[in-house]
Order: C-alpha cells, then sequence, then structure tokens
C-alpha cells in the first residue's frame, strides 16, 4: 500500500516549468562557465578518441591483445553524449 501511494504521489504534475536563466552579471557568468565546461568536455574527448585511435595502431602493429577497441568505442559514446548534452536534457526534463 505504501508503494502505491509513494507512486502516486510522484506521478503528480508538478505545472509548466519555465527554465530561464539568471539575469545581470551573475546569468552572464553561469553562461561563460557553462561554456568553459563544453568546451573542456569537447577537449577531453576529441584527445581520448585521438589516443584511443593510436593505442588501436599501436596495438595492431605489435599483436599486441588490448581493449583498445572497447575504449574506443566507449569515447565516441561519450562524445556522442556530450554533444546531446543539451538535447537530452531538454527532451527528459521538458
Amino acid at each position: 500500500m505504501l508503494t502505491t501511494t509513494a507512486t502516486v504521489v510522484l506521478a503528480q504534475n508538478i505545472g509548466d516549468v519555465d527554465p530561464t536563466a539568471p539575469s545581470g552579471e551573475f546569468g552572464d557568468k553561469i553562461n561563460m562557465l557553462m561554456s568553459w565546461l563544453m568546451w573542456g568536455c569537447i577537449f577531453a574527448s576529441v584527445a581520448a578518441i585521438m589516443i584511443c585511435g593510436a593505442t588501436l595502431g599501436y596495438q595492431r602493429m605489435t599483436g599486441g591483445g588490448g581493449d583498445s577497441t572497447g575504449k574506443l568505442v566507449g569515447g565516441l559514446v561519450g562524445a556522442v553524449i556530450i554533444g546531446g548534452a543539451a538535447g537530452l536534457v531538454n527532451g527528459l526534463v521538458l
């Protein structure tokens, strides 16, 4: 009975949410911080994919058996998630 009550409470509509950015200097600083964070994530993704590609090439040349292919796929999936972060949040929240 408790689970049903909790589910009903959690499933209630919270109303229309219209997110707006903070105004003034604080909002500008938050936007700058988010821009820097996105730049850092893109930089890290590109670097990780380049390192995975180099490791994959090295393992192919030397005949070593590593998990570079799995790491490369993980890096690519991470890059897709980073690239679609804003769309994902908008789709899930709004």
